[in-house]
C-alpha cells in the first residue's frame, strides 16, 4: 500500500503543542482535552515553510512500521520555529 505524504500543519496550540490545518482556527481556543480537561491554549499561526521540518523517519508520511510513527506522533512534520512559538 502506498501511503502518500502530508502537508504541513498550519497551526500549533501555544500550550498543548497540539496541531490543526485548518487557517480559521488560527487565534481559536484548542479543542483538544488532554487527561480529561480542555486545553487552556490557543492556536498560533505555524503555516510557513520554515516553520516544519519532515520527519525523516516515516518520510512524512506520518506511518512507521505500519504504525503511527512514534517519533512525529503521527503528523509527518516537526515544529522547529527558532524561539518558538
Amino acid at each position: 500500500m502506498l501511503t502518500t505524504k502530508k502537508l504541513h500543519p498550519v497551526g500549533i496550540c501555544s500550550l498543548c503543542h497540539g496541531i490543526t490545518y485548518r487557517a480559521e482556527a488560527i487565534d481559536q481556543r484548542c479543542g483538544r482535552s488532554p487527561n480529561g480537561r480542555r486545553c487552556r491554549g490557543a492556536f498560533r499561526n505555524a503555516s510557513r515553510d520554515a516553520d516544519w521540518k519532515e520527519c525523516t523517519a516515516c518520510s512524512t508520511t506520518g506511518t512507521y512500521e505500519a504504525r503511527q510513527c512514534p517519533f512525529c506522533n503521527g503528523i509527518g512534520w516537526h515544529f522547529v520555529r527558532p524561539g518558538g512559538l
